[in-house]
């Protein structure tokens, strides 16, 4: 590491030590490696940032929408049939008439997650997972049934119908529109 970065030995030292503190990295027999949950390691600071006050969910929702306009898109370029069934199904379970808001965020997370999934990019899937996990503390503090059946499912409708036909851009434009949304609902 040293020859290949360019760097003194006390420096990768210390810089591996500071990716071991954070959980990015464990010390396993004679090396080191990446950690098997090195997703866990991203929502750990999101989540003191937030109880922190170091950053607000509204700067949260915005990297959430700048990431998920582009996951739609590449969802809509990408899904397989099964993906776009699964997202369908998420949907149609939203609609049931006795559905209580906890049900409608987790299927909500879900929806996003299936999104993610669609698009086959692993690295966006573990981004918005965490993003999500760390937003999903301060969801029923604006989601309401009433909001999620005039706003969000009708939205969420219309991103699977646009992955469904495999448009890109029908589909970046739909989840723009649902999480601009979503922020207005939430005040932020």
């Amino acid at each position: 590491l040293c020859i290949r970065f360019n760097a003194s030995r006390t420096s990768v030292r210390e810089a591996l030590q500071a990716l071991r503190s954070s959980g990015i990295l464990e010390k396993k027999g004679g090396g080191t490696y990446v950690t098997d949950t090195f997703d866990e390691c991203l929502i750990s600071p999101l989540m003191a940032m937030l109880q922190l006050n170091l950053t607000e969910a509204g700067d949260l929702l915005e990297i959430r929408r700048i990431l998920e306009t582009e996951t739609a898109g590449l969802a809509a370029k990408r899904a397989t049939e099964e993906d776009i069934r699964q997202l369908e199904n998420i949907v149609w379970m939203m609609q049931k008439p006795d559905i209580t808001l906890e049900e409608f965020i987790d299927l909500d997370i879900k929806f996003h997650m299936a999104v993610a999934q669609a698009s086959g990019n692993s690295g966006l899937q573990i981004l918005i997972k965490n993003i999500t996990s760390a937003l999903e503390k301060v969801y029923p503090r604006y989601c309401t049934l009433e909001i999620a059946e005039n706003s969000a499912i009708p939205l969420e409708r219309e991103i699977v119908q646009a992955i469904s036909h495999h448009d890109y851009e029908t589909a970046q434009q739909k989840m723009t529109r649902h999480l601009l949304e979503s922020g207005l609902n939430a005040g932020l």
